[in-house]
């Protein structure tokens, strides 16, 4: 499974507008609701908010990741928040958060989030994709670095 297979150009907020970890996590959720992928968010916030309080979600390096299962998704669905400010999540390193990025899967296969958590991080992570985002003046323009991006990191993934 691809990250665009998750992912789109509407699922892709840029700037998100939180500037605490908790609002961040309600603007993750409302994209996703307005989007038509859920009817309702109260739960899967108290849900996620639960999680990160037992493991935070703040992976280090400027980004955070949060996840869970929803009855409401058939198959998994992802929403990417860029803060160019950044938001204090308690980072294991200390950075300020920049890069959020929210999956939730089907309680019927609630480990596809896993396969999905570990592209990101791998196109998160590869050289200078961070700065690109940050100086970014569009959605569109991120997906298109994903899109890139995948077909680069598939093809070399087969060889």
């Amino acid at each position: 499974m691809k990250l665009t297979d998750t992912l789109t150009e509407k699922t892709i907020i840029l700037p998100l507008l939180a500037s605490a970890k908790l609002d961040s996590i309600k603007e993750l959720l409302n994209r996703l609701l307005n989007e038509n992928y859920l009817t309702a968010t109260t739960k899967l916030f108290s849900l996620i908010d639960e999680h990160d309080k037992s493991l935070n979600s703040a992976v280090g390096k400027a980004t955070a990741i949060h996840y869970s299962s929803s009855v409401e998704i058939n198959k998994p669905v992802s929403v990417f928040g860029i803060s160019k400010e950044g938001i204090d999540y308690n980072s294991p390193d200390s950075q300020k958060v920049h890069f959020i990025f929210l999956i939730l899967d089907s309680v019927n296969n609630p480990i596809e989030h896993r396969k999905i958590i570990t592209r990101f991080q791998h196109f998160i992570n590869e050289h200078d994709v961070k700065s690109k985002i940050l100086s970014s003046d569009s959605s569109n323009d991120i997906m298109k670095m994903i899109v890139n991006w995948e077909e680069e990191y598939l093809f070399n993934e087969k060889i």
